[in-house]
């Protein structure tokens, strides 16, 4: 009889993320425009809502490669119309954006605001998730359909857009200024109050994870960092049936989901550890677009676990892409996939 696998996904499967990782891309978006641009912002820029479109555009495993897209389509939109030139001689005066300090960036961005503080900044996610999807999916989506809706206006854009400040925010506000701390043995510079990863609960019970245990052979592929995984799955109290080695993260492999590298080099390792063949029958639990395609492309099953989607909207028509794109099984949550397993 073959060997049979199970390998997780961490965010929207084994821990609730709405109010962690999900309130975290909404925090560092308005961040970047009210405090470093200084717009008066009279309402939040996106919802969950929005975020779990961007995730059914695919290509947006990764909620950092989520949140630096979200804020290029936000500041293409801003600079609509705006003289490229004008501004480079205003503000960039032809430096190396990418080079900048974050110092330099916060300057940039605080001269920008000043100029442009009255610019139109509703943006039709609808219309650019549909795009980002036509498109491919993923921030090579999204430059795409901004290019193809703003012009020029996206380079320009570019020049006010820093990936590297953005994770910077990001981190403080999901992490908080201890944990930041602890990861990056510096403190934090723009948010020092509780993170919210403390937000984070388990989605599955421990014993339902110890039942399926029974039968399986665990690991994980996850888009977060090491450091948070390890984290947050203790801090669920669901760490100890999971072993360090079979566990896969972005701080451990190069390839990123929806390749099928990470998922590949899990298998490899839990059939290592354990002494299993390459027959092993192996199941993929995910949450997304983006984890179906990674296992079809290992040649996997994939059951998808939607429950954690709270928008009945969003829900359904993520259960109807999953179904459209043939996965083998669609739940709730995992209490549902241990009577299928």
């Amino acid at each position: 009889m073959n060997s049979r696998i199970i390998i997780w996904d961490v965010d929207g499967v084994l821990i609730d993320v709405s109010n962690s990782y999900r309130k975290t891309i909404i925090e560092t978006v308005q961040y970047y425009f009210s405090n470093l641009l200084g717009i008066n912002l009279r309402e939040y820029l996106i919802t969950i809502k929005d975020t779990q479109k961007f995730k059914n555009a695919s290509g947006f495993n990764d909620d950092f490669d989520l949140t630096y897209s979200i804020i290029l389509c936000y500041l293409t939109k801003l600079l609509e119309g705006v003289d490229g030139k004008a501004l480079d001689r205003k503000i960039c005066k032809n430096y190396d954006h990418v080079a900048l300090n974050i110092d330099q960036m916060l300057i940039r961005l605080n001269s920008l605001g000043r100029l442009i503080s009255g610019n139109e900044l509703e943006l039709d996610i609808d219309e650019i998730t549909r795009g980002i999807r036509e498109n491919g999916g993923g921030m090579e989506g999204a430059e795409k359909t901004l290019r193809d809706k703003f012009g020029n206006n996206l380079e320009i854009a570019k020049k006010f857009w820093f990936p590297r400040l953005i994770k910077r925010i990001f981190e403080e506000i999901y992490l908080g200024g201890e944990l930041f701390r602890e990861k990056y043995d510096e403190d934090a510079r723009f948010i020092n109050s509780d993170g919210l990863i403390m937000n984070e609960r388990p989605l599955v019970t421990l014993r339902t994870l110890l039942e399926i245990r029974r039968r399986y052979y665990f690991g994980i592929v996850t888009g977060r960092e090491r450091f948070e995984t390890e984290f947050s799955l203790k801090m669920s109290g669901i760490d100890r049936i999971f072993d360090k080695e079979t566990i896969i993260t972005s701080t451990d492999i190069r390839e990123k989901k929806p390749s099928a590298e990470p998922l590949l080099e899990c298998r490899r390792r839990i059939c290592r550890k354990y002494g299993l063949g390459k027959s092993s029958i192996v199941i993929y639990v995910g949450d997304s677009v983006d984890d179906l395609i990674s296992a079809k492309n290992a040649n996997f099953y994939f059951a998808g676990v939607v429950g954690a989607i709270s928008d009945d909207e969003e829900r359904n028509k993520l259960r109807e892409i999953l179904h459209d794109m043939h996965a083998d099984i669609i739940v709730d949550d995992i209490l549902e996939l241990s009577i299928y397993v």
